[in-house]
């Protein structure tokens, strides 16, 4: 799952995939089972997004080879699965961000997230008990 681009500016899956890899991982998390392409296109078609079967399919496919699916046989037909959840998922992503800013841009990276967490005691309390916790656990 390497290589993706990071949009800032957009949400979801779509921050890091294109528009349609996005809407049809999401239609396969609403499924939250193993899923054919005629399954994710009437997903699609539910929330109004109209998808041609052959895109859809190519797209399945794409995601599969870039190794956010799993692909399986079923009769004539294959099924799609996620690889991981939608947590899991935004989890490595922002990860990867991260990771990549630490490398990168540290101190303006820290200084940006003091700023930000400064100004929102909500944040602020969740990062420190976050902390708290990744702490406890690296001592155990």
């Amino acid at each position: 799952m390497k290589g993706n681009v990071f949009r800032p500016g957009v949400g979801g899956p779509a921050a890091v995939l294109g528009p349609l890899e996005s809407d049809v991982l999401d239609a396969l998390w609403e499924v939250d089972a193993p899923a054919t392409v005629a399954e994710i296109v009437d997903r699609l078609a539910k929330r109004g997004h109209s998808v041609h079967y052959s895109s859809a399919k190519t797209t399945l496919n794409t995601l599969a080879e870039k190794g956010h699916l799993t692909k399986k046989a079923r009769g004539k037909a294959n099924t799609f699965t996620a690889v991981l959840t939608r947590d899991q998922f935004e989890e490595r992503i922002v990860g990867g961000v991260l990771t990549g800013l630490m490398q990168n841009y540290r101190s303006p990276l820290i200084a940006n997230l003091a700023e930000a967490l400064a100004s929102d005691d909500e944040s602020f309390r969740e990062f420190e008990r976050l902390l708290e916790l990744r702490r406890s656990e690296m001592k155990s």
